[in-house]
């Protein structure tokens, strides 16, 4: 008699800390939420006199983005969010769920709601507000604007998948900054 086949079940990897790699820039006054990864040579600057950055929880920061507040007020940035290589951001907030693909930029005062996504160089000005599900893509000459149709369960279950993987790879590779955990 044979023994039924064994199956090996993996549980979900929880993550509960932020990594930040020791060649990142983080001014003092920035708060990072829980699972939120900034690659080496990233930057989440405060410029004097500017209000704080907060920024939500499981975000991906890669590298050689800026994230500047040069506003006296709050510059918040919201959960899940995937800021790609090369990205320049000084809005004033942003949702949940949006990607910013490398190279874009982001100038002072503009707001991006939820699930939006910035095309690759694309140059967004100051003072603009993007509803949710909006994506902004750069053609040769122009600027194409849009809503999206897709779901975000999408995005979604590719960014948890991209977060794991981030969390269990980076350490192997890149010192991390120890950082406080502070209670909520």
């Amino acid at each position: 008699m044979s023994s039924p086949p064994t199956t090996t079940q993996t549980s979900p990897v929880v993550i509960n800390k932020s990594l930040i790699c020791q060649d990142s820039t983080v001014s003092s006054g920035v708060q990072i939420g829980i699972g939120t990864v900034l690659h080496p040579r990233s930057s989440i600057i405060i410029s004097d006199g500017a209000g704080p950055i907060v920024i939500g929880e499981n975000n991906i920061i890669e590298e050689l983005v800026q994230i500047v507040n040069k506003s006296p007020e709050p510059m918040i940035i919201g959960s899940n969010n995937l800021f790609e290589v090369g990205s320049y951001i000084e809005c004033k907030s942003i949702g949940n769920g949006n990607v910013f693909e490398p190279k874009c930029k982001i100038l002072k005062n503009t707001i991006i709601k939820d699930q939006c996504s910035i095309g690759a160089g694309c140059i967004i000005s100051e003072d603009k507000i993007f509803e949710n599900n909006t994506v902004i893509a750069q053609t040769q000459n122009s600027q194409i604007q849009t809503t999206s149709t897709l779901p975000y369960d999408h995005h979604s279950s590719v960014h948890s998948t991209h977060l794991e993987l981030l969390h269990k790879s980076i350490p192997l590779f890149h010192t991390i900054k120890k950082t406080p955990i502070l209670e909520k």
